[in-house]
């Protein structure tokens, strides 16, 4: 489903160029953040198998346009440890990612170790605000954007 206008007037940037974004549809951004329970750190193998299993995730699963994923590098109490990025062209696809198999594999070592919050927003809604961040990324990060696209 996309977003249903809220009835302010557009609040996204026109101009926003995603990459991979078909016109007419929407874009879903799935952001995923987790902390390690205690006393789980980056050191331990359930962990480094939890975090190469998320960076697999796009050789395996054809329904992710986008993807990124990263340690945190921030020392504050209230960081998280992890963060998840995918972006899907419908809300079908992104459901269709959750039930995969492999993403159902990386749930299960994930559960062991950490707890988390999901965010998914429509990106091109107009409940959806941009300032300058998009533009921004195509122009200094497009070829790692594009190194992560899946081909199909």
């Amino acid at each position: 489903f996309c977003s249903a206008s809220i009835g302010a007037g557009p609040l996204i940037n026109n101009s926003v160029n995603v990459v991979g974004y078909k016109q007419g549809r929407c874009m879903i951004l799935h952001l995923v953040f987790f902390k390690f329970h205690e006393p789980f750190q980056w050191c331990d193998n359930e962990v480094i198998e939890a975090e190469a299993a998320t960076r697999r995730h796009p050789h395996h699963i054809n329904e992710i346009a986008g993807w990124a994923c990263g340690r945190n590098i921030s020392v504050r109490k209230r960081a998280m440890d992890f963060v998840a990025m995918g972006l899907f062209e419908s809300q079908e696809e992104l459901s269709s990612f959750l039930i995969h198999p492999d993403h159902q594999d990386g749930v299960l070592k994930w559960q062991k170790i950490a707890s988390w919050q999901v965010v998914d927003i429509d990106i091109t809604s107009e409940t959806t605000h941009w300032s300058g961040l998009l533009e921004g990324w195509a122009d200094v990060v497009r070829s790692p954007l594009d190194a992560l696209s899946v081909s199909r």
